[in-house]
């Protein structure tokens, strides 16, 4: 997972102000804030997928002032290479996952809540059928007009995807992994300017595996603590012009190391700056560059600096027509033995069409190049997918999507190499 800038966290901040509203597919309650929309919010232009839909989205229930919106998605999905590797199996693989978000607000005071289970039921293999769970609480208090206040709490159970460039190679089962999470920060605006502050704290337990000989494989070694700090100013230059500075710095502490294997315990920081404007009524755009750095304690793994890059540049074609680039280059912690690091690079391509109302098509394309430290392997990751949605009415819609990823390993230890097609379709029920 991509750590994001603080770029975005800021977005979130300024998007705060706004009043909240419960959606099952809009909810940010459990995504603590993160967020890749611009720093400002411009109401005269919104994409495909931004646009509001009142005849199609769904209805929450209203209970005592607060809004509660429950929902389901249940998909039947094809996967041709469910293990990621070069002999591949395939497999069908139904997937539920219930949510519920609520939303309450007293007087200065907002409470948000999400809860989600995500269950992957594969037919064929069971084995590798999964059960998953995020449980998230945020609240934002509104000091005045200008000053907003921002708590919440995250917490759960994940299973990595075989295909995370940090997934062990030779395990029985993908790795599950509990989680919790906590954040505070604070934002005040000053007339043009908007500052954004941020702390938060993380820690992961990862569950043992075993490998195809049924030897157990300890993930100890990953276990965790990670400690972040943000802070970013902006500067509206013009209604269609603003100028940021962001920065962030974390500490990672490790619980257990590996006998006779250096500690992965480090600290780093990132400072990007850059700009967001709307050139005209068919182009916006967010481009931030700076520099990121990541200091291992032990000299057994080297250090990692480079150029840092975050962009999104949005083509509105037409109103039913929006095309959307993004660019994104930082480093990433590796749960690889050998590897304390890896640099990650990547570019993508989506255009989003609103055929009918009620019906969107989207495609995209993209690349991917991890590039590990201390260890020789480089990943090259390519990727197709097509999707649409059908809105049925507020409370129906049905989805579909083909999913396409190439993968290609090199050096001394290539590490995971695949290829695999995904076919999806399903349908969600939302709200009343």
């Amino acid at each position: 997972m991509h750590q994001p800038s603080l770029c975005a966290t800021v977005s979130m901040f300024i998007f705060g102000l706004l009043p909240a509203t419960v959606h099952a597919q809009q909810s940010e309650v459990l995504e603590d804030f993160r967020d890749e929309s611009l720093q400002f919010q411009r109401p005269d232009i919104l994409s495909v997928q931004e646009r509001p839909q009142p005849a199609f989205d769904p209805v929450p229930y209203r209970i005592g002032g607060a809004e509660i919106m429950p929902s389901i998605t249940v998909d039947t999905l094809y996967d041709s290479n469910i293990f990621a590797v070069r002999d591949a199996s395939d497999d069908l693989i139904v997937r539920v996952r219930p949510r519920l978000t609520a939303s309450k607000q007293l007087g200065s005071f907002n409470i948000e809540t999400a809860a989600e289970l995500d269950h992957r039921q594969y037919i064929s293999t069971n084995s590798q059928s999964t059960t998953d769970y995020v449980l998230g609480l945020r609240g934002r208090f509104d000091l005045d007009r200008e000053s907003q206040i921002y708590v919440g709490t995250r917490n759960g159970q994940r299973t990595e995807d075989r295909t995370d460039p940090a997934s062990p190679l030779n395990l029985q089962k993908p790795v599950q992994y509990r989680f919790a999470s906590a954040f505070a920060g604070a934002a005040r605006t000053f007339g043009q300017l908007r500052i954004a502050g941020r702390a938060g704290v993380e820690t992961r337990n990862y569950e043992d595996g075993r490998d195809g000989l049924d030897v157990l494989v300890d993930q100890d070694f990953r276990n965790r603590t990670v400690l972040t700090g943000d802070l970013g100013a902006e500067f509206a230059v013009s209604p269609d012009l603003s100028v940021f500075v962001n920065g962030t710095v974390n500490q990672r502490n490790y619980v257990d190391q590996p006998l006779l294997s250096p500690s992965r315990d480090s600290k780093g920081y990132e400072v990007t700056a850059g700009t967001s404007f709307q050139l005209s009524k068919l182009i916006r755009s967010e481009i931030g560059v700076g520099y990121f750095r990541q200091n291992f304690e032990d000299a057994g793994f080297d250090d990692v600096d480079g150029f840092a890059a975050r962009a999104k540049l949005e083509y509105f074609i037409t109103p039913l027509v929006t095309l959307t680039a993004r660019a994104n280059r930082g480093v990433d912690e590796s749960s690889t033995l050998g590897s304390g690091a890896y640099v990650a690079t990547s570019f993508s391509l989506t255009a989003d069409y609103e055929l009918l109302r009620n019906l969107i098509v989207s495609a995209s394309i993209s690349y991917e190049e991890d590039r590990f430290q201390d260890i020789d392997r480089d990943y090259d990751i390519t990727g197709a997918r097509m999707g649409v949605e059908w809105r049925l009415n507020p409370r129906y819609s049905l989805h579909a999507q083909y999913d396409f990823r190439d993968q290609d390993a090199s050096g001394t230890f290539p590490g995971r190499e695949f290829s695999r097609h995904r076919f999806l379709a399903g349908i969600t029920i939302a709200g009343m």
